[in-house]
């Protein structure tokens, strides 16, 4: 039976009362702390996982811009022929794309190629006069990284059709 809600509360059922709010309250005070430290570790974890991502995507953009540009504007079309690629001179400055390893980078820590061929997803193109497309075989990025960098081979494929970017590689 329920008490009567007009007759106050003996001294032991406030106590008992006390302690049960209490206890919900710590309760509910620990579980938001351990969620908020629960989120932040997978939040952070996540994000490292991206930079990584992002990291793949700029060297092997970056190692088929200077196979390309090494080999008068064939695009690679396997992954053995970006995957050895050691870091050589760049494609020509003064284009929509990076001049630099460091620029292509932007800031990220360097990767193997073969590491960074391994992490990523490439369709190559049917043939050598086919741009290759980057994605992130369904790994997180920042960003729109995805974009920039199939950008930055989208436009050195149109500046070599029309015949703005020689084939002469840029100073270190």
């Amino acid at each position: 039976m329920i008490a009567d809600p007009t007759r106050p509360l003996s001294a032991d059922q406030a106590r008992r009362n006390r302690r049960v709010i209490v206890a919900i309250a710590v309760v509910f005070v620990i579980t938001s702390v351990a969620v908020f430290v629960w989120g932040l570790t997978v939040t952070q974890a996540a994000r490292g996982k991206a930079r990584d991502t992002d990291a793949a995507l700029r060297t092997v953009a970056w190692a088929v811009l200077c196979y390309a540009t090494a080999n008068d504007g064939a695009f690679p079309v396997r992954d053995e022929q970006v995957s050895l690629l050691d870091a050589q001179a760049g494609p020509p400055a003064g284009g929509q794309w990076p001049s630099t390893r460091e620029s292509a980078l932007g800031g990220l820590a360097p990767m193997a190629t073969r590491d960074a061929v391994a992490a990523i997803g490439i369709t190559w193109g049917s043939g050598p006069d086919v741009a290759p497309n980057l994605n992130t075989n369904g790994k997180s990025s920042t960003r729109g990284t995805v974009d920039t960098v199939n950008g930055w081979i989208a436009e050195y494929a149109r500046a070599r059709a029309r015949g703005d970017a020689a084939p002469v590689p840029a100073t270190k």
